[in-house]
């Protein structure tokens, strides 16, 4: 208990701040509040003091400040009289210095300064302004007093309008509040990429993949069950280009009709999951050229341009690449990039795509687009790889991990 009592009686002493005001000295400066136009200086930036030179000023004059600091490329500048000083300032500050050892609080007048802003580069600009000025007001002195009325007319119109750079800079601390509520909402540069992210028309992916594999939910493009559903049996029966093209949606895809042929012309068991991925891709071909946009709300129509494919794989498309059976430009990517996911999926994640390009009537420039939004990097094939594919400016396209999507661009753009 009696240790209780102490520290009560310790706290209760605590309590009672010594408060006790400075003796403002003749050679020691009082501190000063500023206010700052906008740009605040850095905290580690040095200012100086200036008081009159008169050996015996009045009283006023005494008190009067002049406050200075500068940077290699701006200088501020305040005082506590004149024209660029606070006026009808309806109370006082104080600031104060708190001793915690000895549980004292010492205090002083603090006068306030109005900081004003110079850019040092301006400054040459602005003496030969002047100078211009001068004989801007001549010219205008001569056309009020001689000139015609319409002259005279346009000339007090200009007047009127002209915008001064000192007004602007009285209404600086106003314009720049305005600015900041006016952009309060206006996402910055991370949240736009994760934005953009997230509205990529693109498959589920895992942005933390450590392989080309995990980077992509495949079954987010077709499930295995829409796999399954796709009878591949005959097709593997087939010895002939032309006999395979019978099965397939899309005749004209040179992609897909030459890893099926070489499927079927190789030894051994043949991969019937890679076949059905491959008459899958072709769907989405056929889905992509051979459906008109008018045609999506007629199932029939949709049926028949795809050789009657099974009802399951008919109602994943029409979920995953129509609004309302309309299909918008969003959709009609996002087709492709499904596409292309699968078609990585199924080359080792790296794929020449010269041939794409044609099978898709696609642009080279909108077909590497598209390839960079999934995360790839497009460059140029090898030397072997040119020359397995017969063009000696062959693209490649390679799913790069951690996934990177493009950047946002800010700005405007310099041509």
């Amino acid at each position: 208990m009696g240790k209780r009592k102490s520290t009560e009686e310790h706290n209760s002493s605590s309590r009672h701040v010594k408060v006790s005001t400075v003796t403002k000295e003749a050679e020691v400066e009082t501190p000063y509040l500023a206010t700052f136009p906008g740009t605040k200086p850095a905290s580690d930036m040095d200012f100086t003091a200036y008081k009159s030179s008169d050996p015996n000023p009045s009283a006023k004059k005494a008190e009067q400040r002049v406050i200075s600091g500068e940077t290699d490329k701006v200088i501020f500048s305040g005082a506590n009289f004149g024209p660029n000083s606070i006026r009808n300032n309806q109370c006082k500050y104080i600031v104060g210095v708190y001793s915690k050892k000895a549980n004292t609080l010492d205090i002083t007048n603090a006068p306030i300064m109005k900081m004003n802003r110079t850019v040092k580069a301006l400054e040459a600009d602005m003496v030969g302004n002047s100078t211009m000025a001068r004989g801007n007001i001549a010219r205008a002195a001569l056309g009020l007093a001689f000139g015609t009325a319409k002259a005279k007319q346009q000339l007090k119109s200009d007047e009127r309008n002209l915008v001064k750079g000192e007004d602007l800079m009285d209404e600086m601390d106003t314009l720049h509040s305005e600015i900041s509520k006016a952009t309060v909402n206006i996402p910055k540069k991370e949240e736009m990429k994760k934005s953009m992210e997230n509205a990529l028309p693109i498959p589920e992916y895992n942005i933390d993949a450590e392989s080309p594999e995990e980077a992509y939910d495949i079954t987010s493009i077709v499930t295995d069950e829409e796999l399954n559903s796709l009878q591949c049996k005959e097709i593997l029966k087939e010895t002939s280009l032309e006999g395979i093209k019978t099965y397939l949606a899309y005749h004209d895809s040179k992609f897909v009709n030459d890893r099926i042929m070489a499927i079927i012309a190789s030894s051994g068991k043949k991969d019937r999951n890679r076949v059905r991925k491959l008459m899958y891709i072709n769907l989405l071909m056929g889905y992509y050229l051979r459906v008109r946009p008018n045609d999506l709300k007629n199932r029939r129509k949709v049926e028949a341009a795809l050789k009657t494919p099974p009802s399951i794989v008919l109602d994943g498309l029409a979920e995953r690449y129509t609004e309302s059976n309309h299909r918008t430009p969003v959709m009609a990517d996002k087709i492709l990039l499904y596409m292309f996911t699968l078609i990585l999926s199924i080359s080792g994640y790296s794929v020449l795509i010269d041939d794409l390009g044609k099978d898709l009537l696609l642009k080279p420039t909108k077909l590497a687009s598209l390839f960079k939004s999934l995360g790839c990097k497009v460059e140029k094939a090898s030397a072997d790889e040119c020359r397995e594919a017969g063009n000696k400016s062959a693209k490649k396209a390679t799913l790069v991990v951690p996934l990177k999507f493009p950047e946002v661009r800010t700005g405007i753009s310099r041509r």
